[in-house]
């Protein structure tokens, strides 16, 4: 999307070339607004050789006065990408409700938009944003809107003169006439778009070029159809989505800490996912048990991720209640002896880094719950909805043994992740301290089983006694006795 903040950008602040650039950068750009696409291939996107785009992109990534860099710099493996930093990124960062946007329309990258100036290609992008807004391919501006004062990029022969251009280069799809309003007699601008034009954009598939590539470079050297594709991507945004919607009112440095972790545990769960194709290529059949298998991947990494954070939580608190050491520290920093308050100072980028692991912890131990929960329940409720029909014995021992292996698996993977603790963990910390959170997840995790366990259980009798009383009323022997001889 070309959201509000891109838009205004590319109406004042870039040439001709530029705005290709930050045209091809939106329709090539992954979920954390990163270009997935290099040096070369960019340059024959836009239109321009490599010397030229290098230089743009030098402007891009050097401070602006008040602007925002265009560009950052991302190194990925041993090589160096650029994120688009206009707007939100892909769309995982915008309220669908409340942010304004222009699609990527097809003719924004075709060649005869490429060969405009740049105020044709202006004029034709505040059309189109306007468009996509009201959704209707015909809207109108007033001309002060467009030439409202003499430091408006526009003057009447630029506007003329843009007009005339995109009549001769694209007047196939719009057409761009001078009227008059009723009542005011003020003169207005028309864009008439070609019926239709309004869903001709272009998706954006860098993600999916990037999804493909790390389960390529993780062994796997087979094509992954885009059904398969899209199954994974789902479980891809569902746990980006489930990490952010928390950090609304959160710091800005954390928000970026739980995008990077988003980003790693799907990266990470993608490449383990890749090795195991080979073993396992009927999931390159089946979209949606890919897509289960990626997840159950994921839930062990986030798994994973939640303990290391616990533990730099209980690490950062075990340092904070040294309190003669941070108060020795400040007295030979400052050579004198120091207040409550400027102890209170000396600890507080600590604390937060407590606060930020501790929150972090929060926000992936809900995510494993959530995750774990959505599972147990999708398999009982099932059961439940069989039982009302006709269940039987068979049924109650596959739920049984799927909600076993849940649960084994589950306990297998704390059990490891307690024993890495114990092994590998901030000595520091007493081992007690050190194993709560897990401990205490395991024995929630217990109590939970249990009580799935004995649902089932009453859930069983409860439809095997359903059944009967179903045969009951229907039996050809209405004998009142009869239920309870069998």
């Amino acid at each position: 999307m070309i959201y509000e903040e891109t838009y205004q950008y590319l109406l004042r602040n870039v040439s001709s070339t530029e705005f290709d650039t930050c045209l091809y950068a939106l329709l090539h750009s992954d979920w954390d607004g990163v270009i997935q696409s290099p040096l070369h291939m960019m340059a024959r996107g836009v239109g321009t050789t490599e010397k030229y785009l290098r230089q743009i992109i030098n402007k891009f990534t050097a401070p602006q006065g008040s602007l925002k860099k265009v560009f950052v710099p991302v190194h990925q493996g041993e090589n160096i990408f650029y994120k688009f930093n206009l707007g939100p990124a892909s769309n995982l960062g915008y309220n669908r409700k409340t942010d304004r946007y222009c699609k990527k329309y097809r003719f924004f990258y075709s060649d005869a938009f490429k060969t405009l100036k740049i105020h044709g290609k202006r004029l034709l992008l505040m059309g189109a944003f306007r468009m996509s807004v009201l959704k209707s391919e015909q809207v109108l501006f007033d001309y002060n809107e467009i030439v409202p004062d003499s430091n408006s990029p526009f003057t009447r022969k630029r506007l003329l003169d843009a007009v005339d251009a995109i009549h001769d280069a694209l007047g196939h799809i719009v057409t761009i006439s001078f009227a008059s309003r009723a009542f005011s007699k003020k003169e207005v601008l028309v864009f008439t778009f070609t019926e239709g034009l309004l869903e001709q954009y272009k998706e954006n598939r860098a993600e999916r070029t990037w999804l493909r590539r790390t389960i390529f470079n993780s062994g796997y050297l087979g094509h992954i159809n885009d059904s398969v594709c899209r199954e994974l991507e789902r479980v891809g945004k569902y746990i980006f989505r489930s990490f952010l919607q928390e950090t609304k009112n959160i710091s800005n440095d954390i928000q970026k800490e739980l995008q990077k972790l988003a980003r790693f545990v799907y990266s990470h769960s993608l490449k383990k996912f890749g090795q195991a194709i080979p073993a396992n290529e009927q999931l390159l059949l089946a979209p949606k048990q890919a897509s289960a298998y990626l997840s159950k991947i994921m839930y062990n990494e986030t798994l994973e991720q939640m303990v290391k954070y616990a533990h730099q939580a209980e690490s950062i608190k075990s340092l904070l209640e040294r309190v003669h050491f941070h108060r020795n520290i400040s007295e030979k920093t400052l050579c004198r002896e120091v207040n409550d308050l400027e102890m209170a100072e000396h600890i507080e980028p600590i604390l937060q880094k407590y606060h930020q692991a501790d929150f972090i912890r929060h926000v992936l131990n809900d995510w494993c719950e959530t995750w774990l929960i959505s599972r147990v329940k999708t398999v009982t409720e099932e059961f439940r909805a069989e039982g009302k029909r006709k269940s039987t014995d068979a049924d109650k021992q596959v739920v049984a043994e799927y909600m076993a292996r849940i649960r084994n698996d589950t306990y297998d993977q704390l059990d490891r992740l307690l024993t890495l603790l114990l092994k590998f963990g901030n000595h520091a910390v007493a081992p007690a301290v050190r194993n709560f959170p897990l401990t205490k997840k395991k024995e929630t995790l217990q109590s939970y089983f249990a009580i799935q366990k004995e649902r089932l259980d009453v859930l069983s009798i409860s439809s095997y006694i359903h059944s009967l009383l179903i045969c009951h009323m229907f039996s050809k022997r209405a004998d009142p006795f009869s239920f309870f001889c069998l």
